[in-house]
């Protein structure tokens, strides 16, 4: 067979015989197969060094407790009772035979097809590759049933079991492994070795970025910055304290509502999620219904900040920030608040609710709206896998570690690990087996921009919000008095995300009964992001509206109108009904700092700069 005119090869199954001979063009040229092996024992010799690197970031000690005490649960549960795993391996069994059968039979795969790791073409037109990947998702599949199947386990330990072989399967896929990805094996041919070297290059970077402990890059970092292209509505801040900055956007009609918005963001990661790029921003969309929409934009926590509980949050965040507003439109304030944001607006509620009496705050409020927030936390979904009382004494050794904060890589990796093949191994494969660039996404840039949290109003949330769920029990303290959510009066706006794995809807939904006034609940499509940031003209997803409040979410929704499309305008219609007339709008402040302000410009890295000088 003549090797004249051979091209080099195009995947890791179409070697040329040219490369195979030794052959070439010229008598000095280096074969390909020979440059390759030189390239990948270099490449060796570099992951060496990345895997000594490597020895710096491996898991905290208490995550390797808590997942060998799930995986030791498991084990002991079957082998208390031998017939139910021999019931389980007749059902590995079965599963396998389907497997090979539908491959013998030239059946697709759309389990297969329908998984992100295993869509490209690649995996589908080499039969050896098909095989790995169908056989991998039936035995994954099987084994986290081995979780939800054993038995006696309570339904925590089931679900804590289910969530690290989640986390290992994950690991496990053969999209990870250069050897068995079929994408990182052509690349590798087509490149002559390059996409690993770059690769290499890309994990070494990570490791030196997060300071030896890996986080893979999401996004670009350099494509986005606050006040350049992202949280770039036009606003000023109007109010500056040691923990937030009060931002009001300026308005684009001739007439404003009397009553102004006020949103209380998530302290966890920046205000921004709700101004991204101006398309996808929900205050510019709310200003333009003819609102005066105010921001909070909370302070990372820092050495000023660090030793701040939830009476600071309430007094210099919810109390501060609603008693500026009041004072400049004279008017009840409708305030909305977006996860744990919505938390601190409960209780807020309830506080200023039982005041009487001459200067009280009673009736500042005319509505609150908490959007895919939990009120009662008996049921938070994958969260309450890391939330019981050793996991959060090992978190109080962690804040004490670094200075009374909890640091916001390690909530920024808690938050992945709940989709790990989206927002780890995804990535992974991106970056260190294609060696790709990371690409411009305004959302995961977001997702990246960490805050601190103060130790105290971090420690406080998952003992007393997660473990006794004592704000739904009237037992939670604040300026060292229980709060009451049932006499909160005034109209409650309650949004939920169907997908939603931060704040789930069943538990969201319980929210309905722990309101003393009248409740309206909707249901959004999609989870805890773009269930809430969802505009219109993107005409994506629906929601659900339902009249009665039954005892149980399922109930709800099996009552429930579908509705096409965001549901942004019916909040909006909600609001025009508590705002008021039509009123001019207020002017600007002389001197104020402009929007976005400096808060959010605060990073992790410029705060611990600070923090070492």
């Amino acid at each position: 067979m003549s090797n004249q005119g051979e091209k080099p090869p195009k995947s890791g199954g179409e070697a040329g015989s040219a490369d195979r001979a030794g052959g070439g063009d010229s008598a000095t040229e280096t074969p390909s197969f020979e440059r390759l092996g030189q390239r990948i024992a270099d490449l060796s010799r570099e992951l060496s060094d990345i895997t000594r690197l490597a020895g710096a970031g491996a898991p905290r000690k208490l995550e390797l407790e808590a997942a060998s005490a799930a995986f030791k649960s498991i084990a002991e549960a079957y082998a208390r009772e031998p017939e139910a795993f021999s019931d389980a391996q007749l059902d590995l069994f079965g599963r396998q035979s389907d497997m090979l059968q539908q491959m013998s039979s030239g059946a697709a795969s759309p389990e297969a097809d329908a998984d992100p790791r295993f869509a490209d073409e690649a995996w589908r037109e080499n039969p050896f590759f098909d095989f790995v990947r169908r056989a991998f998702l039936a035995t994954s599949d099987w084994t986290e049933n081995l979780a939800w199947n054993a038995p006696g386990l309570s339904e925590i330990e089931r679900r804590r079991a289910a969530f690290f072989i989640r986390q290992a399967t994950a690991a496990m896929a053969p999209s990870n492994l250069l050897t068995a990805n079929p994408r990182a094996l052509k690349s590798l041919f087509d490149s002559d070795g390059q996409s690993v070297k770059r690769g290499f290059a890309n994990l070494q970077a990570d490791f030196d970025a997060s300071g030896g402990r890996l986080a893979v890059t999401q996004s670009d970092a350099s494509a986005f910055a606050p006040g350049r292209n992202l949280a770039v509505t036009p606003g000023e801040v109007v109010l500056k304290n040691s923990l937030i900055e009060l931002i009001r956007y300026f308005p684009t009609t001739e007439t404003v509502k009397a009553n102004p918005v006020l949103i209380f963001p998530p302290w966890i990661n920046k205000y921004y999620v709700l101004d991204l790029t101006p398309q996808n921003s929900f205050v510019a969309w709310l200003r333009d219904q003819g609102f005066t929409v105010y921001m909070v934009s909370w302070r990372s926590a820092d050495d000023e900040t660090c030793d701040y509980d939830w009476d600071d949050y309430l007094r210099e965040g919810g109390l501060a920030a609603l008693d500026w507003v009041h004072a400049a439109h004279k008017a009840p304030v409708n305030a909305a608040g977006y996860c744990v944001g919505g938390a601190l607006l409960s209780i807020m509620a309830a506080r200023i609710a039982t005041q009487k009496g001459r200067g009280s705050r009673a009736k500042r409020l005319a509505s609150i709206s908490l959007l895919a927030a939990q009120t009662d936390f008996s049921e938070p979904g994958d969260l309450g896998i890391f939330i019981d009382d050793t996991s959060v004494d090992g978190i109080a050794h962690l804040i004490d570690e670094h200075g009374g904060v909890m640091p916001g890589e390690a909530m920024r990796d808690a938050f992945n690990l709940l989709r790990p093949e989206d927002l780890i191994w995804r990535y992974v494969e991106e970056r260190y087996l294609l060696g790709e660039a990371p690409k411009p996404f305004d959302l995961l840039y977001w997702n990246s921009d960490q805050t601190n949290l103060p130790g105290p109003l971090h420690l406080a949330s998952l003992r007393r919000l997660y473990i006794d769920n004592a704000l739904a029990k009237g037992r939670f303290l604040i300026e060292g008095e229980p709060v009451d959510l049932s006499i909160i009066k005034i109209p409650a706006f309650i949004h939920a995300a169907r997908k939603d794995h931060i704040s789930p809807f069943p538990s969201v939904y319980k929210g309905t009964h722990v309101f003393g006034g009248k409740i309206d609940f909707i249901l959004a499509d999609s989870g805890h992001i773009a269930g809430v940031v969802n505009p219109p003209s993107a005409n994506k997803y629906r929601y659900w509206t339902g009249e009665d409040h039954p005892p149980t979410s399922d109930a709800w929704m099996a009552a429930a109108t579908e509705h096409a499309g965001s549901w942004w305008p019916l909040w909006a219609d909600w609001l025009r009904a508590r705002s008021g007339e039509d009123v001019a709008p207020p002017e600007p402040i002389e001197g104020a700092t402009p929007a976005p302000g400096d808060y959010v410009r605060e990073t992790l890295e410029s705060i611990a700069a600070k923090r070492a000088n």
